[in-house]
């Protein structure tokens, strides 16, 4: 039990610093500033779609996805209507596995791909928090994409 808090401790930190301070908030946002929670457990997936009203940083897309069980979560972002927008994937991924970034990016008509892995057979569960956005220096807002969780 005291191996579990010594993880479990950190984490809290850590996921606490990075959602209280990692944009500050704009008068237009008013969805992106707390994130959308997700639970997870083995066998699940989730498919998410996306529309992004703002350019961004006035608005993006933020998720906390709690994950019950140890493996690997796969995480896929696409966009696939238009062509020549940036497609970003940012996050990391707390457990007893470590903690692991996220940072993906590319032009849209693509798909981003990630795995994380997350805990192990003693201390089965761990956080993902993840952060996504479009951004088009030639199409106005808004922007629809998919982001599909697999575990």
């Amino acid at each position: 039990m005291k191996k579990v808090l010594s993880y479990l401790i950190p984490s809290w930190v850590i996921l606490s610093v990075l959602v209280f301070n990692c944009c500050p908030t704009f008068a237009l946002e008013t969805e992106a500033l707390l994130p959308r929670i997700e639970i997870l457990i083995p066998g699940m997936s989730r498919t998410i779609d996306i529309t992004q009203t703002y350019a961004f940083p006035q608005d993006f897309s933020q998720f906390l996805i709690v994950v019950v069980g140890y493996g690997g979560v796969s995480i896929s972002l696409s966009k696939r209507d238009t062509e020549g927008d940036l497609l970003i994937l940012t996050g990391v991924g707390i457990s007893s596995a470590g903690i692991v970034p996220v940072i993906k990016f590319g032009r849209s008509k693509v798909t981003l791909t990630e795995s994380v892995e997350i805990g192990n057979e003693r201390s089965p569960c761990g956080l993902l928090w993840l952060l996504s956005w479009v951004d088009s220096p030639e199409n106005e807002p808004p922007y629809s994409y998919t982001l599909s969780l697999g575990f």
